[in-house]
């Protein structure tokens, strides 16, 4: 049992090695100290891995762990020059969770988005964003200058982004 909860959160870290990563980085602002930064995160959430509850978000999980890693850190880096205090770490810390959440939640209402979308709207934003067509071949496809096709690509963006910020506001009413 004990087996398959490490190669659970082995796959949980590799699906969220990028965002801790960033996460950690905005705290202590050093590539080489970010990454020595989460392996200590890995290996302390590697010793409390019967304390995670599956039934709950991961990152938050380690984002926590990450935290106190990032302040040991800072305890022991007291040598180094640091640029922020631990009180402003924790705000740092606390806005970046709070902005993954609603990141997340944004990418959720996208493919509801995408649905309220004309066909050929659909075709553009697919065929440059999901397939990477080519540009020139993008603009031969949709009948469109360069020109153009940047400013429908911008036109369709800010539909998209204004269906998401509707649906945000109306969630937040209720």
């Amino acid at each position: 049992m004990q087996d398959e909860r490490s190669k659970m959160l082995v796959r949980l870290l590799t699906q969220h090695h990028q965002a801790l990563l960033r996460y950690v980085y905005a705290l202590v602002g050093n590539a080489e100290d970010a990454n020595d930064v989460l392996q200590e995160t890995s290996v302390a959430l590697f010793q409390k891995l019967d304390q995670f509850d599956e039934s709950r978000p991961f990152l938050p999980w380690a984002y926590r762990f990450a935290y106190f890693e990032v302040l040991k850190w800072r305890d022991s880096a007291a040598n180094k020059p640091l640029t922020l205090d631990n009180d402003v770490v924790e705000l740092v810390s606390k806005d970046r969770e709070r902005g993954d959440a609603l990141l997340k939640r944004r990418m959720d209402l996208l493919p509801e988005c995408f649905r309220l979308l004309p066909s050929r709207d659909l075709i553009a934003i697919r065929s440059r964003y999901y397939d990477k067509t080519n540009l020139d071949e993008l603009c031969d496809k949709l009948g469109l200058s360069r020109r153009t096709l940047f400013r429908e690509l911008e036109r369709i963006r800010k539909s998209l982004m204004d269906c998401i910020e509707s649906k945000l506001a109306i969630e937040e009413i209720y």
